[in-house]
C-alpha cells in the first residue's frame, strides 16, 4: 500500500506541475500527427526538418516569453527579423564579391545590435511615456517593415556566404546546426530567467509591479532590458532565417510573431505577466511546428493553419482563465 501511494504522489506531483499540460499536449499532438500520416510523420527526415522549423520560431519565442514575463508584448519581432535577414544579406553579398565565404562575425553583431536597438527603442516608448505595448510594438513594427519594403523594394536579395549556408543546413552528430544553436540560447535564458537576481526581478515584476519597486527593484530599467533581448533574439531568428533560405527576404518571417506568442501561451506563459517558464514555451514551440507540419503532409488549405494557430491561442488563454 505504502509504494502504491508513494506511486501515485509521484504522478499527482508530475500532473501538477506547471508544465505538464503542454507536454501532455504535446505528446498527443504527435500520436494524432503519427495516426494521421504513419509513413511520412514519424521518420528521421520529417522530425528533423520539424526541429530546423521549430528553431527559428523557439528563438523569437525566448524573448517573447521574457516581454510576457514583465506583462508586455513584442508584435514588432517580424520586422525585426525581416530588417536583419536584408541587411546581412546584402553585406554578405558585398563580402562575397571580395572573396570573403566566411562568418563575416562584424557584420553579424551589426544586425543583432540593430535588433537591440530596436528593441531599446520599443522600451523605452513603452516604460518612459507609460504606454500599452500593443499598440507601441505594433507600430515600431509598421515603420521597420516600412523601411524594409523602401529599402528592398519588396524582393529578395543579397547573397549569403559558403560558411552561413552550411550553417543552415548541416548537420553535427545527426542534429541541424539551428537547433544546436536553440538549445544553447534555452540553456542561456533558462540560466538567467532561474539562476540570477534580474531572473527573479523579471517575475517579480510581472507578479505585481509597484510591490516589486517598493522592495527597491528597479522596474523600468528591467522591463526596458527585457525588450532589448526581444530584439536580440528576433534579429538572431532572422539571421537564422536567412542562412536556411539563402537570401534576405522581405516577407519571409511572416507569422512569426504569432507562432512564438501561440507558442509561449501554449506553454503556460500568462500574458497578464509573473507566471510562466521557458520548458513550458519548448514545448509549445514543438506543437505548433507539428501542427503545422503534419497540415502540411495532409495537404490541407494553408489558410487553415491560421485558423488553427488562432483557435490554439485562444483555448490556451481560456484554459489560463479557468485554472486562475
Amino acid at each position: 500500500m505504502g509504494n502504491q501511494e508513494t506511486k501515485k504522489n509521484i504522478v499527482r506531483k508530475i500532473l501538477d506541475h506547471p508544465v505538464s499540460t503542454p507536454y501532455i499536449a504535446l505528446i498527443l499532438v504527435f500520436v494524432i500527427s503519427t495516426i494521421a500520416s504513419p509513413d511520412i510523420f514519424p521518420t528521421y527526415t520529417n522530425i528533423a526538418n520539424i526541429l530546423r522549423q521549430a528553431s527559428i520560431v523557439g528563438m523569437v519565442s525566448i524573448g517573447m516569453t521574457v516581454v510576457l514575463l514583465v506583462g508586455g508584448i513584442d508584435l514588432s519581432v517580424t520586422s525585426v527579423m525581416a530588417l536583419c535577414a536584408c541587411l546581412l544579406a546584402d553585406m554578405m553579398e558585398a563580402g562575397i564579391g571580395q572573396g570573403k565565404q566566411g562568418i563575416m562575425l562584424g557584420q553579424v553583431l551589426l544586425v543583432l545590435m540593430i535588433g537591440c536597438l530596436i528593441g531599446l527603442v520599443n522600451g523605452l516608448i513603452i516604460v518612459t511615456r507609460n504606454l500599452e505595448p500593443f499598440i507601441i510594438t505594433l507600430g515600431v513594427n509598421m515603420v521597420v517593415k516600412g523601411i524594409v519594403m523602401l529599402y528592398t523594394k519588396g524582393a529578395p536579395g543579397g547573397k549569403v556566404t559558403e560558411a552561413w549556408v552550411h550553417f543552415g543546413s548541416k548537420y553535427v552528430m545527426g542534429i541541424p546546426c539551428a537547433v544546436i544553436l536553440y538549445a544553447v540560447m534555452m540553456a542561456v535564458f533558462i540560466v538567467i530567467l532561474h539562476k540570477t537576481v534580474y531572473g527573479r526581478h523579471i517575475y517579480a515584476i510581472g507578479s505585481n509591479a509597484e510591490a516589486a519597486r517598493l522592495t527597491g527593484i528597479k522596474v523600468k530599467i528591467n522591463k526596458i532590458m527585457a525588450y532589448v533581448l526581444c530584439g536580440f533574439t528576433a534579429a538572431l531568428a532572422g539571421v537564422m532565417l536567412m542562412a536556411r533560405v539563402r537570401v534576405g527576404e522581405p516577407n519571409g518571417s511572416a507569422n512569426y510573431d504569432m507562432d512564438a506568442l501561440a507558442a509561449a501561451v501554449i506553454g503556460g506563459t500568462a500574458m497578464s505577466g509573473g507566471v510562466g517558464t521557458l520548458a513550458g514555451t519548448l514545448a509549445g514551440v514543438l506543437i505548433m511546428a507539428m501542427v503545422n507540419n503534419i497540415l502540411n503532409l495532409i495537404g490541407a488549405d494553408p489558410n487553415m493553419q491560421g485558423v488553427i494557430r488562432g483557435a490554439i491561442i485562444l483555448v490556451a488563454v481560456l484554459f489560463q482563465r479557468r485554472e486562475k
